[in-house]
């Protein structure tokens, strides 16, 4: 357990430096950084344990971006992708999960 929260707190770092390297204004850079900070690692924890086939660090960082409520075309901009590919990420994601569960994205 205490490895995971590990690799989540890396995995936070390495977002944080993307937003900051990303092409973004200086003001979207800081709130979109104050929202990955509050994303709670218990959740992201408890997301892992429910999903149907184990999750890749890609796939937590796009799961931090969308706990935290970051706009598509933010999301695009960070990882230098059309905002089509975060739809579809958001898509393929939701359907590793049990189908009845409530997502929080």
């Amino acid at each position: 357990m205490q490895s995971k929260v590990l690799i989540i707190q890396n995995l936070l770092t390495q977002l944080e430096g993307q937003i900051r390297t990303s092409a973004l204004s200086q003001e979207l850079k800081g709130r979109t950084l104050v929202a990955v900070r509050e994303v709670d690692i218990e959740l992201i924890l408890n997301l892992c344990e429910r999903a149907s086939t184990p999750l890749t660090k890609g796939n937590l960082l796009y799961i931090i971006c969308f706990l935290a409520a970051i706009d598509t075309q933010v999301i695009a901009s960070i990882f230098h992708v059309e905002p089509a590919t975060v739809y579809t990420v958001r898509y393929r994601l939701r359907s590793r999960f049990n189908t009845t569960s409530v997502f929080p994205f």
